[in-house]
């Protein structure tokens, strides 16, 4: 399971960065703490699937297959 944290932490990671989005900005419009997407995308906290829906949301990446 710490894989899957980690994979998914790093493509937000990529992603925000690619976007110009500080982990700043993205946590605020989050209503989470910078240092809590920190941990997210080091792969060191779970995502739950309503935050990772929202995420995906701000870096505008289809969720839908």
């Amino acid at each position: 399971m710490k894989q899957i944290n980690q994979q998914i932490g790093h493509k937000i990671k990529a992603k925000r960065k690619k976007l110009g989005i500080t982990q700043a900005d993205l946590s605020k419009k989050l209503f989470i703490s910078p240092t809590y997407l920190n941990l997210m995308e080091s792969g060191k906290r779970k995502i739950n699937v309503d935050l990772l829906l929202k995420i995906a949301d701000e870096l505008n990446v289809n969720t839908v297959s």
